[in-house]
Formats: structure tokens, C-alpha cells, sequence
């Protein structure tokens, strides 16, 4: 099974993110965009995952979100990584308070780690991908859009914690929710 561990987005800002990749879109052929019900804030990417460890790991999320309470953030604005003159994502960056979802993914990392999943080598730095640039392809004219395109400050609200199981098809990336925890929702009696 292929997993990762994500915050999941609310419908209107699925929807406006959805409006924001078709205008990208228009922009050219040389990007893979992302479905827009697929767009999730990515916690952890676990990788190939023997199901067995799948009740440890729901039991993982369990407790870190019975910890932490929900969180609200602000759309910020887009860019790339690396960046806007050798892009190979685009994304749309969040701001506000990120501390709590820093601490998520920190309790994350090493609660995997006791599970024996390597270190993760990327530090977290919350966004949210939109588009991959196809490899060799120059987007300049992507990258032009993006740099004239401003988005609104929305609030995204951040209330669980999603264990998904992502299947790779030639249309592209199928995710399933395999369990969902609440942030700030005690499960352990009380």
C-alpha cells in the first residue's frame, strides 16, 4: 500500500483552488495539475506500507490530534520549488499561525519513526501543490501567470488528520481515506 498522512481542505476552498488551476491551465500543456479534490496540506508521505502496520498508524493519528486543537490558516500566495526560475511544483503557501501544524508533523515524524519508517528528509514547510512541471519542460509562461496572479486571503480551516492511501493510475493519483481523526477529539474515555 502506498500511504501518506494529510490535512484534508474544505469544500469552497477545494472549489476556489479548482478555479485556479483551470486558469493555469490555459497556460500550457507542460504541466501535470493536480485534481483539485485532490489538493490536501501533505503531513507525512510514508511510501510503500505493509497494511499490517495500517492499525498502528491510525492509532498514531488518534493521539496526536486528540492533542492538538483545530487550526485556522490564511491562502498566502503561490510559488515554486525550487523556485519560480527552475519550478518543478507550483503551490499556493499558507500563513498565519503555523506552529500547530508544525508540531503535528513533528509528533507525526516521530511517532513513523518508532514504527521504523525512515527519517524524513525534507523539513515540513506547509503548502498546498498544484502542479508538477513535466520533466525538461520549460512553463514559462506558467511562471509569468502565477507571478501576475494574486491570491485571496482565504481562511482554510484545519480540523483532521487523514490516513490515505494514494493508487497510481494513467489518469492519475486515486486517494482513499483510510481513517480520519479529529483534531482536539478525545478517544480514550473521558
Amino acid at each position: 500500500m502506498r500511504l501518506f498522512i494529510a490535512l484534508p481542505l474544505p469544500a469552497d476552498i477545494v472549489e476556489y483552488l479548482g478555479r485556479t488551476i483551470e486558469a493555469l491551465r490555459a497556460t500550457g500543456p507542460d504541466v501535470r495539475w493536480v485534481d483539485p479534490g485532490n489538493v490536501h496540506l501533505t503531513v507525512r508521505f510514508l511510501g510503500e506500507t505493509d497494511a499490517a502496520v495500517v492499525p498502528r498508524l491510525t492509532a498514531l493519528l488518534d493521539g496526536v490530534a486528540a492533542q492538538l486543537a483545530p487550526t485556522t490558516l490564511t491562502l498566502d500566495r503561490m510559488g515554486a520549488f525550487p523556485n519560480l526560475r527552475r519550478p518543478n511544483v507550483f503551490w499556493v503557501g499558507l500563513a498565519g499561525n503555523t506552529e500547530r501544524l508544525s508540531k503535528l508533523a513533528r509528533q507525526v515524524e516521530l511517532g513513523v519513526r518508532t514504527l521504523r519508517f525512515e527519517k524524513e528528509k525534507k523539513g515540513f514547510k506547509p503548502h498546498l501543490t498544484l502542479g508538477r512541471v513535466k520533466r525538461g519542460r520549460t512553463v514559462t509562461e506558467t511562471v509569468s501567470q502565477i507571478e501576475a496572479m494574486r491570491i485571496e486571503p482565504r481562511e482554510v480551516l484545519f480540523d483532521q488528520v487523514v490516513l490515505f492511501q494514494s493508487d497510481l493510475t494513467p489518469q492519475g493519483a486515486v486517494y482513499t481515506r483510510l481513517h480520519t481523526a479529529r483534531l482536539g477529539v478525545e478517544r480514550f474515555g473521558g
